[in-house]
């Protein structure tokens, strides 16, 4: 009898500890909830230590935006037709000119409560799972994406977080999830009247709002989230969404609408605006100082490792509302495009800006562009993608940056390694020619394969050696982006 109770105790401690294994394996995907969460709190919807043995919770970063070429895509404008499926038709030229990473403005539908102009504001959300009859059906996007995925193309989605629009079912169903003014009124962010502000203090719109970027990671494939107004939403959302769209898809891409912040960087995004660096870009033509332009390109320690800056000229807010790119750039943009492909992080290009189009794309309303056979940009985009994606010193994740001082205030001059190669860009940053300008680049001979003289696109490889920038006289503008093996 005592030997068949002894059995039946072991068997019993056999059993309770693989009911405890599994119930550690249950938990291992658990989030590290913080003191204050609230009692009874949708636990999914807040994660506020990232720490811990769990590997989704440690920072990580797609392999695949080492050479990413972003592309912003405007689907309205973006065709007479305006849809996805008319789209498609310039999915070749755009693999032709490089691009590998597709980012398209928000596809859902547009509330038509206090709408903006016509067709009212890609930005005001009506249903976070749904699409934009405007642009076609779920179907033709999903056609869309597994075209584009079977060519090479990583697809993001515009997320929209931080306020829905006003026709969105969670203002009737779940008022309590919006920000509300003294008077009883839910609030609109800044001026932003067409759209209703999302109250964070809620831990239940937190999962729903998770839920729905799951959906389209899960469900429809897409590669990530470009996040508007990322700084608008608390991190430990971001982290708590990041947290379940990695354990559904380990190599998304995040890119965060804001200037780098840490706390943004630490986990949930792999970049974020390099705002700096436009700046000093379209200050340029003023005939700033050289100086400032290395701000631009030195990495900020607000990015933590594994993160990096999204370099850019133009995107939708400033096309619609700060002028074209002809406008900004009208005789540097050359010179100032080959600086975002070769500075730390990766390039965006606008819809449009491979044509040169001078136009301001209106953003409520039908505007098409107008298509040339043979846009303007394209060959030098190719040529910049190029060298992006051959050779690793230009990798988003090499932040190796090193700065030569050339004996001309107005010439620029910069080079990026990754100890096996080595890519150097030398330019006149000033809109008249200088003379007689000496730098020192480091060795004896290298290859260029690229040269604008501020009028003409050189793309004939040849060998320069160290005495040919010697005294050598620049016109504005001018630029090389020499390679060193």
């Amino acid at each position: 009898m005592k030997k068949l109770t002894a059995l039946l105790l072991v068997l019993i401690l056999v059993i309770t500890l693989a009911s405890c294994s599994g119930q550690s394996e249950i938990k291992k995907n658990d989030y590290i909830l913080s003191d204050d969460v609230k009692e009874g709190s949708v636990i999914e919807g807040v994660m506020t230590d990232i720490g811990g043995a769990d590997e989704i919770l440690k920072k990580t970063t797609a392999e695949w935006l080492d050479t990413c070429v972003l592309y912003e895509v405007n689907v309205r404008q973006y065709t007479e037709e305006g849809t996805f499926k008319a789209f498609e038709a310039h999915l070749d030229r755009l693999k032709d000119m490089g691009v590998n990473t597709l980012w398209f403005m928000p596809i859902h539908p547009i509330s038509e409560t206090g709408k903006k102009g016509t067709l009212g504001s890609y930005y005001a959300v009506s249903d976070y799972m749904g699409v934009n009859p405007e642009f076609g059906t779920i179907e033709d996007f999903q056609h869309l994406l597994d075209k584009a995925h079977s060519m090479g193309f990583k697809v993001i989605l515009d997320w929209v977080a931080n306020h829905t629009g006003w026709d969105n079912p969670w203002i009737k169903e779940h008022d309590d999830w919006y920000v509300h003014k003294n008077s009883g009124e839910i609030e609109s962010p800044f001026d932003w009247t067409d759209v209703a502000q999302l109250d964070y203090d809620n831990y239940e719109m937190r999962y729903e709002m998770i839920k729905c970027m799951q959906y389209w990671v899960e469900d429809i494939g897409v590669d990530g989230f470009r996040c508007d107004h990322a700084i608008g939403v608390p991190a430990p959302f971001w982290n708590a969404a990041v947290y379940k769209l990695k354990s559904v898809n380990s190599e998304i891409m995040m890119l965060a609408e804001t200037s780098a912040v840490e706390s943004l960087t630490t986990y949930a995004f792999d970049s974020c605006y390099n705002d700096t660096l436009y700046g000093q870009c379209v200050m340029v033509r003023g005939g700033i100082a050289t100086s400032t332009v290395e701000q631009g390109l030195t990495l900020s320690d607000k990015y933590v490792e594994g993160s990096f800056p999204m370099n850019y000229l133009d995107n939708h807010d400033k096309n619609s509302y700060e002028g074209s790119i002809v406008d900004r750039f009208p005789t540097d943009y050359e010179t100032m495009l080959a600086m975002t492909f070769l500075a730390p992080g990766y390039p965006l290009i606008y819809t449009s800006d491979e044509e040169g189009y001078n136009h301001e794309i209106e953003f409520f309303e039908k505007d098409p562009v107008k298509w040339d056979d043979n846009p303007k940009y394209e060959e030098l985009i190719r040529i910049l993608s190029t060298l992006k994606k051959e050779h690793g010193a230009l990798y988003s994740s090499n932040a190796d940056l090193g700065f030569f001082e050339p004996d001309n205030e107005n010439a620029f001059a910069f080079s990026r390694s990754d100890g096996e190669d080595r890519v150097i860009y030398v330019a006149n940053l000033f809109y008249e020619d200088i003379k007689n300008v000496s730098v020192d680049l480091g060795f004896d001979t290298a290859k260029c394969v690229l040269h604008f003289d501020g009028a003409v696109l050189d793309t004939e490889e040849k060998e320069m050696s160290k005495s040919d920038f010697e005294k050598r006289d620049y016109h504005p503008y001018e630029f090389y982006v020499l390679t060193v093996e």
